[in-house]
């Protein structure tokens, strides 16, 4: 009995230490700054607490263990203080496991994986349980089958072999049986190229009465096959039009451009010879895999809303030295699970091993975005304007110099990873962007990655209470004009959130505050290539199809997007009712 009141002591006062500690770290961070978080609004709050902060603890706390860690690891005094002053002001969006899991003893910072999947039965088999481990750990991977015979074709002892489609419905169950009763359920997405023959097979996944429903899948196409396909080959276009047909339907599959990620890849992985086979969940990952290397998205955004405060700073090299040490972390984590006694610790390790061998050999970042249409509309530009397409130029170009200038920095402090020996820097890779559709809202509600805002008044549901959202910079201007009525923003409602309506905003006004389904779809394309130059992976860009837009018109869409460069196509959205009920439009693992 005295031994059990003995240790209840020692917990209470090991709560009260950590507490004490917590307020003295909260006066340091808080001095001499009067105006902090003021992005941390009600909904905000509400929001982290409901699936990212521990119990009792705010915000503010758990930023500031997240900021201390860091500096710990990155060994650069005055680091913490500097993080929470740029978060204060809103600058970051920290990805979804670096909120519940950096710096705490468990759980891994980085939940965004891809694997690469051989033509043999025991890569197979460890392909899948390395998924299975993954989707128990919360992440969310993606799957290459290239390389998986078709169906029918010969194997050993005179047998058939069931092909790629079969196998992939040994992921689709692993994920479902090893995700139950998980907080956050595993997601896996598989890609097959689309000349592999089990093709139209693949490309009725997720339809009605398909044994595989759970999978949101990707195809990969290369160059000669799209120019062939636009030249006339029949069969060809057969497949295009079912792809593109699936995609209207159900929103994918996505679409990844084979050669365009490997032309615009890292110079590394070209000089190399290290080939990019597939993006992740997301698309917007493109990093080569192989039997030793399964790759790891570590992902987090800067607002660009805020692009005037922090573009003469060093917020973005901040922030790359911060996803720097949370590879430094996740390699930490995933050393103890190998080291442990525990046998379930050295499993986990077992099918780890080839992010962690990916990790410490690659060390690739993936610095995104949040806040493009937020910074558009707080000036005035239209999203289809010359001055957002230079604006789009300025603010990537920035992003990429001084993300380069901090991977620099580090391989001076730390030395440069086997890989990299001779390049000068410390990453293979420093710039992605990643969908953050929490991460925006957490930020006090500014406008998802890359995207247009979907509707100008909106209903959430915050910690189960139904909360109406409304367009600050819209508020703003109806302020000005005295419009910013209950009537006014009922007829807004009425018309899906649109302004096209109201009669007392000129032209300009109504251009800037068009929704993503009112601006021409060729503008995300033309916007999203002229930025692709200054990102060394690629963007998760999505579309919306209105339902009269004729197939000719799409198929341009498409075909431009691959004219230009661009590496991958997410989702197809559309207004059809049955595709946004079939749709999964968040990606908590892949988030930044």
């Amino acid at each position: 009995m005295e031994k059990k009141l003995t240790t209840k002591k020692k917990t209470i006062n090991a709560n009260e230490d950590l507490i004490q500690t917590r307020k003295e770290s909260m006066k340091k961070f808080n001095e001499g700054s009067e105006k902090q978080f003021e992005w941390l609004n009600e909904n905000s709050r509400k929001f982290l607490a409901a699936g990212y902060l521990g119990d009792s603890v705010s915000a503010e706390e758990r930023i500031a263990d997240i900021a201390e860690r860091a500096e710990e690891l990155l060994e650069m005094p005055g680091f913490a203080k500097k993080f929470y002053h740029y978060m204060s002001e809103g600058y970051y969006s920290l990805a979804s496991p670096v909120w519940s899991n950096f710096g705490k003893e468990r759980g891994l910072p980085i939940s965004c994986f891809g694997s690469h999947i051989d033509d043999d039965i025991g890569n197979i088999l460890y392909s899948q349980s390395e998924v299975g481990m993954m989707s128990k750990l919360g992440g969310g991977t993606s799957g290459y089958f290239g390389k998986i015979r078709h169906r029918g074709a010969s194997i050993k002892d005179n047998g058939e072999a069931s092909g790629a489609v079969h196998i992939m419905r040994l992921f689709e169950s692993m994920v479902d049986v090893v995700s139950q009763g998980s907080v956050r359920r595993g997601r896996f997405s598989p890609y097959l190229p689309i000349d592999h023959p089990d093709i139209m097979e693949f490309l009725e996944i997720g339809t009605e009465g398909n044994p595989i429903q759970e999978l949101t899948h990707g195809v990969t196409v290369k160059d000669d096959w799209m120019q062939k396909m636009i030249d006339g080959d029949e069969e060809k276009r057969t497949v295009w039009a079912k792809v593109l047909q699936s995609r209207g339907e159900m929103g994918y599959p996505y679409i990844f451009f084979t050669d365009n990620a490997n032309n615009g890849a890292a110079d590394v992985y070209k000089d190399k010879n290290l080939p990019i086979y597939a993006s992740n969940l997301c698309t917007e990952i493109m990093l080569p895999s192989d039997h030793n290397w399964s790759f790891v998205c570590v992902l987090s955004s800067i607002n660009v809303l805020h692009y005037d405060k922090w573009k003469d700073t060093d917020a973005v090299e901040t922030m790359i030295y911060f996803l720097d040490a949370v590879i430094t972390e996740f390699l930490e984590k995933l050393e103890v699970y190998k080291n442990s006694d525990d046998r379930d610790d050295q499993q986990t390790f077992l099918f780890m091993e080839r992010a962690y061998n990916f990790s410490k050999e690659n060390r690739a970042l993936g610095m995104g975005v949040l806040g493009w249409h937020s910074l558009l509309q707080s000036k005035m530009l239209p999203f289809d304007s010359q001055g957002s397409y230079d604006l789009n130029s300025e603010v990537f170009k920035n992003i990429k110099e001084h993300s380069n200038k901090a991977s620099r920095d580090l391989a001076e402090k730390f030395g440069e990873p086997e890989l990299l020996k001779g390049y000068g820097r410390r990453n293979t890779t420093l710039n992605a962007v990643a969908p953050t559709t929490s991460s925006a809202f957490i930020l006090g509600q500014v406008s998802q990655g890359i995207e247009p805002i979907w509707s100008n008044i909106y209903v959430k549901d915050i910690a189960k209470i139904k909360t109406t959202i409304k367009n600050p910079f819209l508020v703003k201007l109806l302020e000005e004009k005295g419009m910013d009525t209950p009537e006014v923003w009922k007829q807004i409602r009425d018309r899906d959130g649109s302004v096209q309506d109201l009669d007392f905003l000129s032209d300009n006004e109504k251009e800037v505050f068009k929704t993503y389904s009112e601006i021409d779809q060729m503008a995300i394309i033309y916007q999203a290539a002229n930025r692709q130059n200054h990102i060394d992976q690629g963007q998760s860009l999505n579309i919306i199809i209105h339902p009269d837009t004729s197939t000719k018109d799409i198929n341009k869409i498409h075909v431009t997007a691959w004219k230009l460069g661009l590496k991958s196509l997410y989702y197809q959205h559309s207004m059809n009712a049955a595709q946004k009920f079939k749709q999964k439009k968040e990606c908590e693992s892949c988030e930044g």
